[in-house]
């Protein structure tokens, strides 16, 4: 199947919307989506495009995914139903797309890549329609988007604990989600966290499908205690924002989108301006922060990762990171502290029995 393919319309320029995994991504697609003259495409790099069917585009609804995400039984992709190609799976669409060159340099060339995404902008542009493109697979390749396509970039961040809480709160038994497997997938490939990646005892990129890729982190770290999991959750939301925030039209605090009415009207405003659009948040809710934190040593590990990421000039500096630093600084702020080791409380013990002492013995020092 052939993608109509129409000439760039600066009226109906597209609009990307950029996030990690549970980062209210699903939310703010859904009010693009549900604005006339707009084509919402559902996280466009998603690896199971590659096999997407009638069949699965029906069952694929908000009631049925699990995830809380707002919607009932309109199928999330929906949009993708005209572009199946005839043996199934999107047309143009590789797997590779998902994760691969997730932190992909602005000059390198991708000439299937920018094919398929110039096919999605056109199908829509095609039918009078402004393109949206939402996805969490986009973060570090926003500058080669950019360059490619213009269009405005919108990036979602959210307090970086209480996205990994979310992640952690759908662990079925002992075993990471798949959003945890993913950042295990990354971190391994990623040439900026090479030393990290083999101290949490990530396999060695070995490329091949991105399934057996999957697979491999599941069989080594099927198990991995929280502090791990978050480890390599904190490397790559440091990673990413570090390459997207500076690319951002505009950023929006999703935190702050559902508890300040008056924050989410600016917004709107903002992306009536920027963009010609105005999509209405004024339903969006903040989720109730995660009650259940596993015991890890948050504090401590944030201060490792920025340090073996080497980020911390990145971010001290001002500009787009000061964001980046204020949610991370306040997510460990409010983060809980483990409890004390036995032999922790025991040296606090025997040092309150020398302090308890101390009277006692200056009393005699001065007899």
């Amino acid at each position: 199947m052939t993608v109509p393919v129409a000439l760039p319309d600066p009226a109906l320029s597209p609009v990307f919307v950029h996030s990690g995994w549970r980062c209210s991504s699903t939310y703010v697609w859904s009010r693009f989506r549900a604005l006339p003259g707009v084509r919402a495409y559902y996280e466009p790099w998603h690896e199971q495009l590659a096999g997407l069917t009638p069949e699965r585009i029906a069952r694929e609804t908000p009631r049925a995914s699990g995830l809380r995400h707002p919607g009932d039984d309109v199928p999330y992709l929906a949009e993708f139903a005209d572009l199946l190609a005839p043996g199934g799976g999107v047309a143009g669409y590789q797997q590779r797309f998902a994760l691969d060159d997730y932190f992909m340099p602005e000059g390198r060339q991708d000439a299937a890549q920018t094919a398929y995404v110039a096919g999605l902008v056109g199908h829509a542009q095609a039918a009078g329609q402004t393109p949206v493109l939402a996805c969490c697979r986009t973060l570090g390749r926003i500058g080669w988007l950019r360059r490619r396509f213009g269009g405005f970039h919108v990036v979602l961040i959210r307090d970086p604990l209480q996205q990994w809480l979310s992640f952690h709160s759908l662990r079925k038994r002992p075993r990471p989600t798949y959003f945890e497997l993913c950042q295990y997938v990354l971190l391994s490939e990623a040439s900026d966290a090479e030393p990290l990646a083999r101290r949490l005892g990530l396999p060695a990129p070995k490329g091949g499908a991105l399934a057996q890729r999957i697979a491999a982190v599941r069989r080594r770290l099927k198990r991995a205690p929280a502090k791990t999991s978050f480890t390599a959750f904190l490397a790559i939301y440091l990673l990413s924002y570090l390459k997207a925030l500076p690319q951002a039209d505009l950023v929006i605090d999703v935190d702050r989108l559902g508890q300040d009415p008056d924050y989410a009207a600016r917004i709107g405003q903002a992306l009536r301006v920027g963009c010609g659009l105005a999509p209405d948040f004024s339903d969006c809710r903040t989720p109730a922060a995660h009650a259940e934190v596993p015991a890890a040593a948050y504090r401590r590990i944030s201060r490792q990762v920025i340090d073996a990421l080497e980020a911390r000039p990145a971010l001290a500096a001002p500009g787009p990171a000061a964001l980046l630093f204020a949610k991370l600084s306040k997510a460990m702020a409010d983060a809980p502290e483990p409890p004390a080791s036995l032999r922790r409380r025991l040296a606090d013990r025997i040092w309150e029995m020398l302090e308890a002492l101390a009277p006692r013995r200056r009393r005699r020092a001065r007899i």
